[in-house]
């Protein structure tokens, strides 16, 4: 990777080996939301189109060994790409998850770690992650969380998971995609006693029909942490076209002078990049 200077962040893009990514939109497929059929290469020329610089690069096993062969595709994509910043996979019921997560969390390539419970289906205060969460902190390594309960309600997604998490690790970064949907406002008022957590704009404020993806949040209070919000694509795993997820910033109505830090400066920062 040569330069982090030029160009748009984008924090929420979806990056899988082809075999699972065929799988992956079947599924989506069948509950006819809707995705674009781009493997990495053709996802990277849609970013470069739309100006995209960066891009956080996302995985997420889905069962009992497949993480590791995950964290070894986004290594190889993070060595061989110059607009990919991979992150890793964790899957805590394999027999070495604690080996290929330390090797993962020592490696230059993966710039940080997705959890998605709601595919995942574990706790994300199963006690067999609290290493896992001191090492991120004495390494200043982002997590990206899907713990809202948008686009849906299932076990292990709710703000009582994260905010329990927060009260154990009140320093973690963290990024809290969709705005936190569906509740926004709880998200948002966190972070004002978590320095080191953001929100991403991923599916928010766009049109689709497969989820009302309007932001319901208090505006003043997204207007008090607009150094907290990153903008997110989601892309390739929707309905809608990419330039739809750019025009769904102006449906925030986000100050014009701070369209920059949305675009890019705050995810500098949560991405530990902003001193390069």
């Amino acid at each position: 990777m040569e330069s982090f200077d030029q160009g748009i962040i984008d924090v929420h893009v979806h990056v899988f080996p082809e075999r699972i990514f065929e799988a992956v939109w079947e599924f989506f497929e069948s509950l006819n939301w809707g995705v674009h059929r781009e493997h990495v290469n053709q996802i990277e020329k849609t970013l470069a189109r739309h100006g995209v610089g960066q891009a956080v690069g996302l995985t997420y096993a889905h069962k009992v060994g497949v993480a590791e062969d995950l964290n070894l595709f986004a290594e190889t994509l993070g060595r061989s790409s110059q607009i990919y910043l991979p992150f890793g996979s964790i899957y805590p019921d394999d027999a070495n998850f604690r080996e290929y997560t330390e090797y993962a969390l020592d490696s230059p390539y993966i710039f940080g770690f997705k959890i998605q419970p709601l595919v995942q289906r574990f706790d994300i205060n199963d006690p067999r992650l609290d290493w896992f969460y001191q090492g991120c902190l004495e390494r200043d390594c982002p997590l990206l969380i899907h713990i809202g309960t948008g686009p849906m309600i299932k076990e292990f997604v709710g703000p009582e998971h994260f905010k329990k998490l927060m009260r154990r690790y009140p320093e973690l970064k963290v990024c809290v995609p969709h705005m936190g949907m569906k509740e926004y406002d709880l998200f948002m008022a966190m972070l004002d006693d978590h320095p080191n957590m953001f929100l991403d704009t991923a599916a928010i404020n766009v049109p689709t029909e497969v989820w009302d993806s309007t932001f319901y949040g208090n505006r003043d209070l997204m207007l008090r942490h607009l150094d907290r919000i990153c903008f997110g694509s989601d892309w390739p795993m929707v309905g809608y076209e990419y330039q739809a997820a750019l025009a769904g910033l102006d449906r925030f109505e986000f100050p014009a002078e701070v369209r920059p830090k949305i675009l890019r400066e705050n995810a500098l920062r949560f991405l530990g990049l902003d001193s390069h």
